[in-house]
């Protein structure tokens, strides 16, 4: 059984005016714009200085893999590769951050989605017949 399964099961089983409701949140953000709820989310200081930091490890990144082309002696040589190593190991790193929070706000969102279905069929239950 897939998801899409699941999926057409839960939307038979909803009364019209809940798969209404259902169909409005059931339209996935963009890659583009979950990256972009980072930067609205409450800790949109971190992200910002996450985004300024990757930017500038990569710039440094780049400028040691030319110097490390124009080095001559090994000992420059052996530098300037340790200085590209780093520089893209914290780019990784801060790409990975990036990744686990729109993960998280992927998760969040799923969670309030089941939320608003427990809610609705309590209401639905506590009606009388």
């Amino acid at each position: 059984m897939t998801g899409h399964d699941i999926d057409d099961k839960i939307k038979q089983a909803l009364a019209a005016e809940d798969a209404d409701l259902y169909a409005q949140f059931a339209q996935e953000p963009s890659l583009l714009e979950q990256g972009l709820e980072l930067l609205q989310s409450r800790n949109r200081w971190v992200t910002a200085l996450v985004m300024i930091s990757t930017m500038i490890f990569l710039v440094l990144g780049f400028y040691s893999l030319w110097r490390f082309f124009g080095a001559q002696e090994m000992k420059a040589l052996m530098s300037w590769a340790l200085g590209f190593g780093f520089c893209m190991a914290a780019v990784s790193m801060m790409k990975i951050w990036a990744w686990m929070e729109i993960q998280k706000n992927n998760t969040v969102r799923e969670i309030k989605r089941l939320e608003l279905q427990v809610a609705r069929l309590t209401q639905r239950l506590g009606e009388p017949q």
